[in-house]
């Protein structure tokens, strides 16, 4: 979404799994594994260990109340919609 200009990212990074490998059983009981696929961003970025990293950290956007679990409709009040503005008409 980022790539394409669609949305500014909040949250935590990603996981980073950017392989896509098959396993391949050979006659004498030995294994292969093969990279098959790459997932790669939009933009072209290899996410493969590094994960999709946010624009705007967890941290910043959301209260930090112990226990706190957002919802569709969270409060939003601590998130700088004037930072999330200038990063989406960078894209223009």
């Amino acid at each position: 979404l980022r790539d394409n200009c669609r949305a500014v990212v909040m949250g935590d990074t990603s996981f980073g799994k950017g392989l896509v490998q098959a396993v391949y059983g050979l006659k004498n009981g030995d294994g292969l594994v093969l990279t098959v696929a790459r997932y790669l961003t939009p933009g072209g970025t290899d996410i493969n260990k590094i994960g999709i990293v946010p624009d705007v950290p967890r941290e910043d956007a959301l209260p930090s109340v112990p226990g706190f679990v957002p919802l569709i409709g969270s409060d939003t009040s601590r998130v700088d919609f004037k930072d999330v503005t200038q990063r989406m008409s960078m894209c223009s």
